[in-house]
């Protein structure tokens, strides 16, 4: 049985222009599934390291062009990309906007708003909302909420208050988050060295790009046998939320490659973690047909090339 990579292509939901996060998703599993360089997709909608996204985040998938639309041939109807996800750096003071688009102070959730939306149709950030209003993710609403649009120090200041003090207290809001520490992504090499089998067999299915069942290579083995790493990086996604991949560990070597191990029956390695080239990170599974096999891939800038031209010759 070859895997069917793009099958998430051939559902009658499926969208080439725009992508709503689903709980599990990582920037990377997202870029994995349209075949996209994860760090053009970062770029498009604004994330910055570590690629934060959220469950209900729309993402553009092309890039959006002067006019804020995604593609050529976007309708104007279309649901626009979410704003940053990332940690958020707050301007200098005579920069920051006090008062949202509209001109309102608050607005009443409606059946159907989210954070998202309504940050959107603001003028704001999602960050910007969930910090004013003390929101925790996943940012769950309810209808007549009521969701303030200044900042808490600013909404509660009379009109008697001296403009020193607005100041005053605007700069230590602005102080307090920007000594806030914000995680940066792993440095990676920029090239990998050298590549390692993640696991020993019979070669039962090999490379062919224009083939949606052949972006990689299926190697036979036995179940539960060790996959291992092919080279070192860092896991940024171990899960089973893309179609016909099963249990599957995506690891990032550099800025360029990844590398996939595919119809897993266990899991040993979680996002986030470092691996070593030649470490276990799975137990082999098995698909429909009962034969454990692997399906393993190996990515350059978001396509897939050929694992047997990077792998050492048998």
């Amino acid at each position: 049985m070859l895997l069917q990579a793009c099958s998430d292509m051939a559902r009658p939901d499926w969208d080439p222009q725009a992508y709503t996060v689903k709980r599990g998703d990582t920037l990377y599993s997202i870029a994995w599934r349209y075949e996209k360089d994860f760090r053009e997709l970062a770029e498009w909608n604004d994330i910055k390291p570590p690629y934060a996204i959220y469950p209900g985040q729309r993402l553009a998938m092309q890039p959006v062009n002067t006019a804020g639309t995604v593609g050529s041939d976007v309708n104007d109807d279309k649901e626009l990309p979410m704003l940053s996800s990332a940690p958020e750096i707050v301007p200098a003071v005579d920069k920051y906007p006090v008062e949202p688009v509209t001109g309102a102070e608050t607005v009443i959730v409606q059946k159907g708003d989210t954070l998202y939306s309504i940050a959107r149709s603001e003028g704001f950030t999602v960050k910007q909302l969930a910090r004013w209003n003390a929101l925790k993710s996943p940012y769950h609403l309810y209808p007549n909420q009521l969701i303030k649009l200044t900042p808490p120090a600013i909404s509660a200041i009379t009109l008697n208050t001296p403009p020193d003090t607005i100041i005053k207290e605007q700069k230590e809001i602005i102080k307090n988050e920007e000594s806030a520490p914000i995680k940066t992504e792993i440095i990676l090499p920029a090239k990998v060295n050298s590549w390692a089998w993640p696991v020993k067999g019979k070669i039962l299915s090999t490379f062919k790009y224009n083939d949606t069942g052949r972006k990689g290579i299926v190697i036979a083995g036995n179940r539960g046998q060790d996959i291992r790493a092919s080279a070192a990086g860092k896991v940024v996604y171990s899960g089973n939320g893309l179609i016909s991949y099963g249990n599957l560990i995506i690891i990032k070597h550099s800025n360029s490659y990844l590398s996939a191990y595919a119809y897993n029956r266990k899991l040993l390695v979680k996002e986030g973690e470092s691996v070593v080239k030649g470490q276990a990170i799975a137990h082999m599974g098995s698909v429909d047909n009962g034969r454990s096999q692997l399906h393993f891939e190996i990515r350059k800038n978001g396509k897939p090339v050929n694992p047997m031209e990077y792998l050492p010759k048998i």
